[in-house]
């Protein structure tokens, strides 16, 4: 599409840039939007802006306006290496590389493209490389300012790659330039400690500590240099200020274990260890995780403590039959040692192998010691009391959860304990027992997140924006978007959750032309390209075009290859996420010849569903630990979702969950004729290949793994007293979708 030439008045531009002169950056910003406003086809305006954006911590932004530009006069060399830059600092160097290496074959010179390309290989651990690229971006700098931080890299990924040698003449080069630069200083220290030269370093440190005399990545150099010079007691001195200005980090407690040279202090070296391990491990950082173990497992290889870290590294990564393997050697190594037994059990369990996962726990619950609190002994006992209900033992799953009070359980084990408990007293009839134990999980789950998320409601907020533009025909005044090219088969499996999505997933996944995509963040990277245009989401729905819509659809079909997608344009893409309601005007934009299936379950059963659920909090599923803010935000959704279909031509399937599990084969023959497939006898073992799957990441784990489960229909009604004052506000939707006279239909 050729884009429409505008006349462009530059006087915002004008002004713009002396309001970045005299840091009114808030003005500036608000001139540049207003130019583009007028001008979105300004290529030049556009990259201006991004940098800014970029400069001012706005990633996002700058990938979008950068993207547009390129697309609007593609090949500048320089918008591409800052468009590598700006997917650098979103955290995405797979495409930033690709960028930076489209800049280099544009233009053979271009530094920055070359030192881009030098960060991503740096993010990789290929260090070789990353030294070959940030010595081409020296070679193409020459001896100018620019030159400066570039040695910097150089030198570190030559040290890294073991040329002392080569990083010495480069730290030199770099002195030759700025001798007075801070960052030098600090440089070459680290860059002496790691050659074995502590006494050099240490005057160096210390020139940077009369600088910044609070700064711990410094204090942590100091103390590494008193430790390589033999100064134990000063060493641990300097950790312990590091310690009260910012407690909690990784580095400066496995500084802390070094310094406990000596048999002796073997013990409290590997605590100081396994402790920075598991900071990594929140912090998501596996590769610092991965080295501290690897020295850990050098020094005692019959760690039990050890492999259950690494068993959690591997499982943190996806990698599950790695992080079995560990659990098993740390069991092999230490039987007293229950972590890693309840982790192996665990895993087993989520991964539907019951028999394995219930032979690890009994083997290792014998050796709890119910007068000294274990370790991993609550773990094990919740993992029995798990598999006991599973087998339908609901009396000895209780036993076991009542076991838990004598091994002193924290709030987290108490909360998944209240969770078990309640769902065994459901299966039991309990109601009021049951409720009593969901009300205890809900309240431990959400007053931590709440102290961590204070303020309004986010979910509810968006929503709430969108709703208020759609209170018209706000869609009918959208700018049409003529000529787009056919985009690829997509259907997006959406309802509420609770609604029996993950159950329609499993069954889809089993279509050899279906590839079905379960929860995965692919819409999100939608949301980041679109948070990113100015005038924000959703007001940009209105005025994006052909270049934009091009732009999304490539985000999108990137996500959809991280996450699992197949390159085969014969299968479907099926993205499953079912708050996506939300977003159909959005993905209808993009996609405009794309498929919704609509999951419907009676309301009162998805929001009791949503209640009685164990979540991982964000900002959505924090809604469901109250029976209010439940139903707020099913009622606000299905508006959403009405509104949308209302203003919209959405091309939409419905399926009840009630007709699924009564009636599975001509509902799912219906569903595959919609998607234009042809119905398979096998996909009624849906079952089977969910558990060949291994590991499912959704709360219905459970269910998916059985045949057809008829449990759960209508299950409200046993809990009618609880949802009473509810109904008002959902009985509107109880009539819209045909439950009113259903089994579960309300007065």
């Amino acid at each position: 599409m050729t884009p429409t030439l505008q006349r462009i008045d530059p006087a915002n531009l004008h002004e713009a840039r002396q309001a970045i002169a005299r840091k009114d950056f808030q003005r500036a910003d608000a001139l540049f939007v207003q130019h583009l406003a007028a001008a979105r086809d300004d290529a030049d305006a556009l990259a201006e802006y991004a940098v800014f954006c970029l400069r001012t911590g706005r990633a996002n932004a700058a990938v979008y306006l950068l993207s547009r530009a390129d697309a609007l006069r593609p090949g500048q060399a320089g918008w591409l290496a800052q468009l590598g830059y700006a997917l650098i600092e979103r955290g995405d160097f797979v495409h930033a590389r690709t960028c930076h290496a489209a800049a280099l074959a544009r233009s053979p010179g271009e530094a920055s493209a070359s030192f881009g390309i030098g960060l991503c290989h740096m993010w990789a651990a290929d260090w070789t490389a990353a030294a070959t690229a940030f010595g081409n971006a020296l070679m193409a700098a020459g001896n100018g300012g620019d030159a400066f931080p570039i040695l910097l890299r150089l030198a570190d990924a030559c040290l890294r790659s073991g040329d002392d040698t080569a990083a010495a003449a480069h730290y030199e080069a770099a002195t030759r330039l700025a001798p007075n630069e801070p960052a030098l200083g600090f440089a070459k220290a680290r860059f002496l400690l790691d050659t074995c030269a502590p006494a050099q370093a240490m005057a160096l440190i210390d020139a940077c500590l009369t600088h910044t005399p609070n700064e711990p990545p410094i204090l942590l150099e100091k103390a590494r240099c008193l430790r390589l010079l033999g100064d134990l007691r000063q060493a641990l001195q300097w950790l312990d200020r590091i310690e009260r200005i910012a407690p909690g980090h990784a580095a400066p407690q496995a500084e802390r274990g070094r310094c406990l040279i000596g048999a002796e202090h073997t013990a409290a070296r590997h605590r100081c260890w396994l402790a920075a391990i598991t900071r990594w491990l929140q912090d998501k950082d596996y590769d610092a995780a991965q080295a501290l173990l690897d020295e850990l497992l050098r020094e005692d290889p019959t760690s039990a403590a050890a492999w259950n870290a690494q068993g959690r590294l591997e499982s943190a990564r996806h990698r599950d039959d790695a992080a079995a393997t560990a659990w098993r050697k740390a069991i092999a190594c230490d039987r007293q040692q229950l972590e890693a037994p309840a982790n192996l059990a665990y895993a087993l369990e989520r991964s539907n192998r019951l028999p394995e996962a219930q032979a690890v726990a009994e083997s290792a619950v014998t050796c709890v010691d119910a007068q000294q609190p274990q370790l991993g002994a609550v773990e094990l006992r919740l993992v029995l009391a798990k598999l006991a209900r599973r087998r339908g033992d609901a009396d000895g799953a209780l036993r076991e959860l009542d076991r838990l009070d004598g091994l002193g359980p924290i709030a987290e084990q108490r909360r998944h304990a209240a969770y078990e408990r309640g769902k065994l007293l459901d299966a039991q009839g309990n109601v009021a027992g049951a409720m009593a134990a969901f009300e205890l999980g809900n309240r431990l789950t959400l007053e931590p997140w709440r102290n961590l998320n204070p303020g309004r409601n986010r979910t509810l907020a968006g929503i709430e924006l969108v709703l208020d533009r759609l209170n018209g025909d706000w869609p009918r005044t959208w700018q049409p978007i003529i000529d787009l090219p056919p985009h690829r088969d997509v259907a997006f499996l959406l309802g509420f959750p609770r609604s029996g999505t993950t159950l329609l997933n499993q069954v889809l996944d089993s279509h050899p032309r279906i590839n079905a995509i379960e929860e995965k963040p692919i819409t999100q990277a939608l949301m980041d390209l679109i948070h990113g245009m100015p005038g924000g989401y959703p007001q940009v729905l209105a005025d994006i075009d052909g270049i934009d819509v091009g732009l999304l659809r490539r985000a999108y079909d990137d996500a959809v290859a991280i996450h699992g997608g197949h390159g085969d344009c014969a299968r479907w893409v099926l993205d499953k996420f079912p708050m996506n309601s939300t977003l159909a005007g959005l993905l209808h934009r993009v996609f405009p010849q794309a498929r919704f299936v609509f999951a419907l379950r009676h309301p009162c059963d998805v929001v009791l569903s949503c209640f009685m659920q164990s979540f991982q909090l964000n900002n959505t599923m924090a809604n469901f630990c109250t029976l209010p803010d439940t139903v707020a935000l099913y009622v606000r959704t299905m508006e959403l979702w009405q509104r949308w279909r209302e203003l919209l031509p959405l091309n939409v399937h419905t399926i009840r969950y009630e007709d699924v599990v009564e009636n599975f084969d001509a509902t799912v023959r219906a569903l595959c004729a919609f998607l234009g497939v042809e119905w398979q006898d096998d996909l009624r073992d849906f079952s089977d290949k969910a558990l060949a799957r291994g590991r499912i990441d959704t709360p219905s784990y459970e269910q998916v793994s059985q045949p057809i489960y008829r449990q759960a229909r209508y299950r409200w009604l046993r809990y009618r007293k609880y949802l009473e004052p509810h109904l008002p506000a959902l009985q509107p939707w109880i009539e819209r979708f045909g439950y009113a006279h259903a089994a579960g239909g309300a007065p």
